[in-house]
């Protein structure tokens, strides 16, 4: 007695694909997610300032954060800011900026700079009215571009040997 027994494609697997073309379309997939994660790193804003200055009549801060494709810059009025902690994110840490209207949320810090030296130095310059100025500097170019690059790097070569191999495949069938 023999059965006609169908294997069921898997979530992994295509049916009407053959092994060869699985395999080279799940290496495909997996070089376009490299490659969005590395375009994703480059956009998120990598560069934050924040000056302080009390030298003026009215103390003003300024809030920049910057990315690849855009700045934004926000104006705090001295007197509405508060205090400053971190938040972590398993790893890393993130500094907030308390103020009378909210939050201001630096980006995430995945540098080596040390976040908490920074919220440190923010809530010493609100306590005391003799500093006249503040400005920090948080930039994770260093880290994140580079990692961004190997990831572009690596999915778009790894990409294009597949669409050789894609190429070598369909012209041998025909």
């Amino acid at each position: 007695m023999t059965r006609n027994l169908q294997r069921k494609a898997t979530s992994f697997e295509f049916q009407g694909l053959t092994a060869a073309h699985q395999s080279l379309l799940g290496l495909t997939l997996m070089e376009v997610v490299l490659m969005v994660c590395g375009l994703m790193l480059l956009c998120q804003p990598q560069l934050t300032t924040l000056e302080c200055d009390r030298r003026q009549a009215f103390g003003r801060c300024k809030l920049v954060v910057s990315s690849l494709s855009q700045e934004t810059a926000i104006p705090l009025p001295l007197e509405r800011l508060e205090k400053a902690d971190v938040q972590h994110h398993g790893r890393f840490g993130q500094l907030v900026l308390h103020t009378a209207d909210g939050r201001f949320s630096f980006p995430i810090n995945r540098g080596f700079s040390s976040t908490q030296d920074a919220a440190n130095q923010v809530n010493t310059f609100v306590q005391d009215a003799a500093m006249p100025s503040l400005k920090l500097k948080q930039d994770n170019r260093g880290f994140v571009y580079p990692l961004a690059l190997c990831l572009l790097g690596m999915g778009s070569s790894s990409l294009w040997f597949s669409c050789r191999g894609w190429l070598k495949h369909f012209t041998r069938e025909s």
